[in-house]
């Protein structure tokens, strides 16, 4: 992309480097680095907030990529869950096909070609929701700076929403086969522990081998979508001590990771881990839903309907209730070896 005279450049670096792309400015006659990044978005947002005009840029050259990088800049540091960045990150690469376009050229039919790489991919209407979501987004900023002259984003269409199945929980039934099945398939494991754990599927993704403290019998939950999610205790049953203690011992910075040491998107765990197990044991149920289970079962079990909230990250609602936080962490290690002793 040529920009202004005087904008700056970014460009990437040669060999095999950490940070490959660099932001440069030119002052007083001379090119200074500001910056070097993973990310070609990274680098552009780093040099866009140095000259702070996005309105320097010109129409007809502006790539899809580099409205996505200004858009970036301004937009991200204003959200506060880590989970919305990553969810506009992926649907950004959804968009593979506009990357090197110039934004302007872009018509209807190449947002319908995006939307129908989603559908091949296998994802389905809530990926779809998320793609226009972030094209909308996108034009609505393009607009802002004269980039664009007319929305397609408004015109797009995508696949009606599902009807949405009612969460069921595991019965006791198919809780007591899965213990049984531990033995001849090591993935029950995980779903075992996704139930007793509470947690979402992203935040049980993310547990990291440094947020599990096996002397406390504890979790700490740092990566949530919710606020009162992120920073929890969860606690953990004495029956499942030997299985963390045996996740802290593979590859890798997750308790769950792939078997290249990296962290399991949320399409990988289902494909890798739940969805086998699930079909091996004539199972229909979804990753949420060991989530309902735990809720149930403790509900079953007369757990202080506090104490259950704060185990699954749920927000606390009154006075009474935020001052009941104190509870200790024994009083959450009770609950749970209460429903699995």
């Amino acid at each position: 992309m040529k920009l202004p005279n005087g904008f700056g450049t970014v460009y990437k670096m040669q060999g095999n480097r950490r940070r490959p792309y660099v932001a440069k400015k030119t002052v007083q006659g001379k090119q200074k680095a500001i910056g070097y990044f993973e990310t070609f978005e990274d680098a552009m947002a780093c040099l866009v907030a140095y000259n702070r005009d996005p309105a320097l840029l010109s129409p007809s050259r502006t790539t899809f990529s580099e409205v996505y990088a200004l858009w970036k800049a301004k937009h991200f540091p204003q959200l506060r869950s880590e989970s919305a960045r990553i969810s506009y990150r992926n649907s950004y690469r959804h968009c593979a096909r506009l990357h090197s376009m110039v934004f302007v050229d872009i018509r209807l039919a190449h947002l319908d070609m995006v939307i129908d790489d989603v559908r091949q991919s296998g994802c389905g209407q809530p990926t779809q929701k998320k793609v226009r979501s972030l094209l909308e987004q996108l034009y609505k900023y393009a607009a802002r700076y004269d980039l664009v002259t007319r929305d397609y984003a408004r015109y797009l269409d995508i696949d009606r929403p599902r009807v949405k199945h009612k969460k069921k929980p595991f019965t006791v039934r198919q809780r007591n086969k899965l213990w049984r099945g531990v033995s001849e398939m090591p993935e029950v494991r995980h779903v075992l522990m996704l139930i007793y754990s509470g947690c979402r599927v992203g935040e049980y993704r993310h547990i990291r081998k440094t947020d599990v403290k096996l002397r406390r019998r504890v979790i700490v939950i740092r990566h949530s979508k919710t606020e009162a999610g992120a920073g929890r205790l969860i606690p953990i049953p004495r029956k499942l001590i030997p299985w963390y203690e045996e996740a802290m011992q593979t590859p890798g910075l997750y308790i769950c990771g792939r078997a290249d040491g990296s962290r399991h998107s949320y399409d990988s765990f289902r494909r890798a881990i739940f969805d086998p197990v699930m079909h091996h044991f004539g199972m229909s149920h979804t990753p949420h839903e060991c989530r309902h289970t735990l809720a149930s079962m403790l509900d079953s079990a007369d757990v202080n309907r506090t104490v259950i909230k704060l185990i699954l990250g749920h927000s606390l609602e009154g006075v009474t209730e935020r001052v009941y936080t104190h509870k200790s962490v024994r009083e959450l290690l009770r609950a749970i070896d209460r429903i699995c002793p």
